[in-house]
């Protein structure tokens, strides 16, 4: 590898370490210029732009994924919730747990949507009406992450609660087997709950 080679992928990998450290106002730009640098990078290593450009093309797409339906709601009261789940109450901390997390479809083709639909148990002391929940959610691909979205911070009732998301999959989106990793969380308690999907040629 010659020294002009070996410049450039410094420079890249100086720019990826840079977007690593963003606020999230930021991400969406550099996550376009770290796509740029992908390509440049997979360029350089295999000789071969064009195999350099597919790559900044995938990357691209997938930092694309961002706009997406959110619907909440409460789906079971603390005695149901309980009788359920056959824990005691009242517990003596706020706890969140995951009951159940699924995509469906569980296989889609680039551009089509895949729903969420996530159950989680908010439990907390007697005299407790609501608790702050944050919901956020992470998107990997082959154990990678690809996409950080922005938290959500919600006010929830005690009992059981669900959250379904409709998440557009952009039209160039490469195939493969995607994760998306959904956290709920208040205070010091927290529960993740990966759930896949794949998307097929």
């Amino acid at each position: 590898m010659n020294k002009q080679k070996f410049k450039l992928i410094a420079a890249v990998c100086s720019g990826t370490l840079i977007s690593g450290c963003a606020t999230m106002e930021q991400s969406a730009g550099l996550a376009t210029l770290g796509c740029a640098g992908v390509g440049i990078l997979t360029g350089v290593l295999t000789n071969n732009a064009a195999i350099g450009a597919g790559s900044s093309a995938g990357c691209l797409a997938l930092a694309a994924i961002g706009i997406y339906s959110y619907h909440t709601s409460q789906t079971r009261t603390v005695q149901q919730d309980q009788q359920l789940y056959g824990y005691a109450a009242p517990v003596n901390s706020t706890e969140v747990k995951f009951r159940n997390a699924t995509a469906s479809p569980e296989t889609v083709k680039a551009g089509d949507t895949v729903k969420l639909v996530l159950d989680y148990s908010v439990m907390a002391p007697t005299g407790t009406q609501n608790v702050d929940i944050t919901e956020s959610m992470v998107l990997k691909h082959d154990g990678k992450v690809m996409k950080t979205f922005p938290d959500r911070p919600i006010k929830r009732p005690l009992g059981g609660s669900s959250a379904e998301v409709d998440l557009p999959t952009p039209a160039k989106m490469p195939p493969g087997t995607y994760v998306i990793e959904y956290k709920v969380q208040a205070g010091t308690s927290y529960d993740i709950r990966p759930v896949v999907f794949v998307v097929g040629t």
